[in-house]
């Protein structure tokens, strides 16, 4: 019964970081909106393909256009 109640424990905080990140743009919250470069305005591809770790475990990727390493939210970040 103990093991139980820890998943669940485990699980319903996981979601409480997941739905305030949504709210607080942080790493932890889901983006399902289109993002545009900072730089150039041109659209992010909806499939990403990681150039690092970060991009990896966090979301974001790279501006084909002018090579701007851009976050799940769409502000540019340094690497």
């Amino acid at each position: 019964m103990i093991p139980v109640i820890a998943m669940f424990a485990v699980f319903g905080i996981g979601m409480v970081l997941v739905v305030y990140g949504t709210f607080a743009k942080n790493r932890w919250g889901m983006n399902f909106n289109p993002v545009p470069c900072p730089r150039c305005g041109k659209p992010l591809p909806r499939t990403r393909t990681p150039a690092n770790l970060q991009q990896a475990l966090w979301g974001g990727g790279t501006c084909s256009g002018c090579g701007a390493n851009v976050d799940k939210w769409g502000r540019e970040v340094d690497t």
